[in-house]
């Protein structure tokens, strides 16, 4: 044993905390997580020029990230449980001028992972947050939110629109800026909202500012159909050199996502869809729904850039006319006879036509004659009635009239 102690004078002074981190094997970057550690707290908005800590509690991690990353060179996120851990819990990078997030179910799942003895001891402790650009000497800007939200973006203070870029919009009204350079040469773009229950929005773009001249104006009420501005538009505004405006409005409290595509691609046009139903009842297709005729081509969203079209057409067949008689003493009429299949209120000796119509239901087309009931009387007065079947259908004839069989009477 005697000859394995190390002597007092082969010992590294240990004056500071290189010296402790060499001695104890711990990893090169454990000294700046230790000493240059700052407070992390959502929202997080920084310049990032070098490697940059962050001493962070695991609830905060808990709600997940969303980091948006403005720059040239991508940027690296990792979280460390201790900074004695020779390898981050997870890490994810951020390519330039994009977003990357990593949702609460994945961080969880990583916390769950290192069992239940550490997991108690990384909710006692700190975990810490490593961020650095991937490029010597890169720099930008980056802004961390928990999953799902993202920064507030005004016409006093916009966000840079990137093509490509996720932006969550959870405010009831943001506003981003797209430089000219940022448009596509040819004008081929088109914007996609994705919210997770199909919530609409309303989006409209404008040049030079905020107030300036709209030049386009849409409703996205679900996450397959797209926005497609006017090429003509846009390809003027990039040939003036003049930015342009996306506004994004939707109900307040609602969290969706916005995406601008260059140069869309189309595959190959999707199955015909061709449907018929009766009036009165909807058709749904591709997330909307349609209560009448109509044919058109569907442009919808399949994957990132990538649209397709679609051959629609829909019908909706009339109702077939019924025909019904109803007799009515003039006393009853005078205080309004309530005709039972649909409701309706009756004064007046009338014929009318009458629509019924229930939630997707087959409308029902009624030819209504409200009489007198004189012609019960005759059929008491002991006048005959005879069936006659003509052509398939069955009338009833009393005195050489010719009645169906709800009592209507045949010229």
């Amino acid at each position: 044993m005697a000859s394995a102690q190390v002597q007092p004078a082969e010992m590294p002074a240990l004056s500071g905390c290189e010296a402790l981190r060499k001695v104890m094997g711990l990893p090169y970057y454990y000294c700046d997580c230790e000493e240059k550690s700052t407070t992390f707290a959502f929202p997080l908005e920084e310049e990032i020029k070098d490697t940059m800590w962050y001493s962070a509690s695991v609830n905060d991690l808990r709600q997940g990230i969303s980091a948006y990353w403005f720059a040239d060179c991508s940027v690296t996120l990792e979280v460390y449980a201790f900074c004695t851990s020779k390898e981050p819990t997870f890490s994810v990078t951020v390519e330039p001028n994009q977003m990357c997030d990593v949702d609460v179910t994945k961080i969880n799942q990583q916390i769950e992972e290192m069992g239940e003895t550490a997991r108690l001891m990384a909710e006692t402790l700190t975990p810490h947050i490593r961020v650095y650009p991937n490029e010597k000497g890169g720099s930008g800007r980056v802004y961390c939110y928990p999953y799902g939200l993202g920064p507030m973006s005004t016409c006093e203070d916009p966000l840079p629109l990137r093509p490509r870029m996720v932006l969550v919009s959870d405010k009831a009204e943001n506003v981003y800026r797209m430089e000219y350079n940022h448009i596509d040469a040819n004008g081929k773009a088109f914007v996609l909202w994705k919210q997770k229950e199909n919530k609409p929005c309303r989006v409209w773009l404008t040049l030079d500012s905020c107030a300036g001249e709209e030049i386009g104006r849409a409703s996205l009420s679900d996450s397959l159909h797209v926005f497609t501005p006017d090429s003509a538009q846009l390809v003027a505004a990039r040939q003036a050199q003049r930015p342009i405006w996306l506004h994004v409005s939707h109900a307040d409290g609602l969290s969706g996502r916005i995406y601008w595509y260059n140069r869309p691609r189309f595959e190959e046009p999707g199955k015909p869809v061709s449907k018929k139903t009766c009036e009165g009842k909807t058709i749904k297709t591709n997330l909307r729904s349609y209560s009448s005729d109509t044919a058109f081509v569907d442009t919808i969203w399949v994957a990132s850039d990538t649209l397709t079209t679609v051959d629609v057409k829909l019908t909706f067949t009339p109702p077939t006319d019924e025909y019904d008689t109803v007799r009515v003493a003039a006393e009853d009429l005078m205080r309004g006879y309530r005709y039972t299949p649909s409701g309706t209120i009756l004064y007046n000796y009338t014929d009318t036509i009458i629509d019924i119509i229930k939630t997707n239901t087959c409308t029902r087309r009624i030819h209504l004659s409200v009489m007198e009931p004189t012609g019960t009387e005759q059929v008491r007065d002991g006048r005959k009635a005879y069936k006659q079947l003509q052509n398939g259908q069955l009338f009833i004839i009393i005195d050489d009239r010719k009645y169906t069989v709800l009592g209507q009477k045949i010229n």
